[in-house]
């Protein structure tokens, strides 16, 4: 028998629902029958005392920006153990992040699609990204689609606030990508740009507007599409409390206010609606909306589940839903053969969500992670290695 690790005493989340106390087995890289638990060889064996804990599928933060590889590597410290990066430029970057060996695996969309003259292209102007990358016109569009398929991209994002791109370019970027098999992530930080995704029927919209809740018009679509929401309630709590963003709607009225409980409101009827909502915090090291990756995942758990999804409603947002939508079948549950990627929290965050961020014990494809002193709780309880 070959190595195994056995924790025992465990209350399972298996990314639908609590089972246990019970075992559960970590066999080399994937997750192992709990039958290899009965009379296993103790000189391979290392046994975990998982009493008082609960055990997660690695967690997944379906909206980061990574800074570099010391970054992805420090997620997993947090449970983190899948990102997938919005926006990654430049393409130097973007191919060293690729090829990153590390506990968190990276998904990516490299460079999205943007208006040169909007909000975002004087962004990327500044990040020193020339204007021949902006996607100006429809036939533009299929060059950018077939440029990021080139590049092996994960998915495609496209950038649909306005002022912007106008709505046939954006219709023809989700035409573009279905030809190639991409599913499309579309950046809706606005009531009407949140309009505007779901007119052009892209997969997923990332954020939730904050100048206006959805109202049941837009969420009766989502669903008869089958759209799927990532909120990031963390970075538009950020946004409406910068004192920053009210200075300037305050000498640019038409900048527009930012309003959090707007933010909460949409997420709660998505959620009573049916529409999927799945985990997702924005994090990033601008410098004015830093947010840190791994750790902040943690409250954007707690947010979702203060906007009216029950604890385990929010735990699967941040695994088997983002695994399915995201589609990475090999993790997000805990079953026999899928990638073991797992985390050990104490207590019970079926109850309380905060539970997540007490985090013990780190496996990424079956090897355990570094949890650094500040990160992980000073005393193990009762959860601990025999």
């Amino acid at each position: 028998m070959g190595g195994l690790t056995i924790i025992k005493h465990v209350r399972v989340f298996d990314g639908e629902s609590i089972h246990g106390p019970k075992t559960a087995v970590i066999e080399g890289s994937r997750i192992g029958n709990d039958a290899l638990a009965d009379d296993p060889d103790p000189s391979a064996v290392e046994v975990v005392d998982g009493s008082g804990c609960t055990l997660l599928p690695g967690l997944i933060d379906c909206h980061v920006h990574i800074l570099d590889e010391a970054q992805l590597a420090a997620c997993a410290s947090y449970g983190v153990t899948t990102v997938c990066d919005m926006a990654c430029v430049p393409l130097e970057k973007y191919v060293k992040l690729r090829a990153a060996k590390g506990p968190t695996t990276w998904l990516s969309s490299s460079l999205p699609a943007y208006e040169e003259n909007s909000r975002h292209g004087m962004l990327f102007k500044l990040a020193r990204v020339t204007p021949d990358h902006a996607v100006h016109n429809t036939e533009e569009a299929a060059k950018f689609v077939q440029d990021r398929v080139d590049e092996e991209v994960d998915y495609i994002k496209i950038i649909a606030d306005f002022p912007g791109h106008e709505q046939a370019v954006l219709d023809r970027i989700q035409v573009e990508a279905k030809k190639h098999g991409k599913m499309t992530v579309a950046h809706t930080a606005q009531y009407h740009s949140f309009e505007r995704g779901v007119q052009a029927d892209f997969d997923i919209l990332t954020h939730v507007p904050s100048d206006k809740a959805l109202d049941n018009d837009i969420i009766g679509k989502m669903v008869s599409q089958k759209t799927v929401a990532v909120p990031t309630l963390t970075m538009m709590q950020v946004m409406a409390d910068s004192w920053v963003l009210w200075l300037v709607s305050w000498i640019l009225p038409s900048f527009g206010r930012r309003n959090f409980q707007a933010s909460l409101d949409s997420v709660t009827m998505m959620r009573d609606a049916g529409v999927p909502i799945v985990a997702g915090t924005d994090a990033n090291n601008s410098g004015i909306f830093s947010i840190v990756p791994g750790k902040s995942l943690h409250h954007e758990l707690e947010l979702l589940v203060r906007a009216g999804l029950t604890p385990l409603e929010a735990l699967r947002s941040a695994t088997s839903l983002a695994a399915q939508h995201f589609n990475l079948p090999d993790r997000g549950r805990i079953s026999p053969g899928l990638r073991a990627d797992l985390a050990l929290v104490e207590g019970n965050p079926d109850e309380d969500i905060a539970a997540t961020a007490r985090i013990l014990k780190v496996w990424s494809n079956g090897e355990e992670a570094t949890i650094p002193a500040q990160n992980q709780r000073a005393s193990l309880g009762s959860c601990a290695v025999m």
